[in-house]
């Protein structure tokens, strides 16, 4: 196996999003285990209300 499939392979990481259903706030936090899309999540940073996880997906990381 050639050695430079490897170091073509560009570093990721898995991102989260919360919305919040009341004031419309968006969050993007690293994905944890156990998030999964309509997952009641944290309290909103601007009004408290409870937010929901409404996208999950893979982000390549620019060096």
């Amino acid at each position: 196996m050639s050695s430079k499939l490897f170091k073509s392979q560009k570093q990721s990481k898995v991102v989260t999003i919360e919305e919040c259903n009341s004031c419309g706030l968006k969050m993007k936090r690293l994905f944890q285990p156990n998030d999964f899309i309509f997952k009641e999540g944290s309290s909103c940073q601007k009004c408290g209300s409870k937010t929901i996880m409404t996208s999950i997906y893979k982000e390549e990381i620019s060096s």
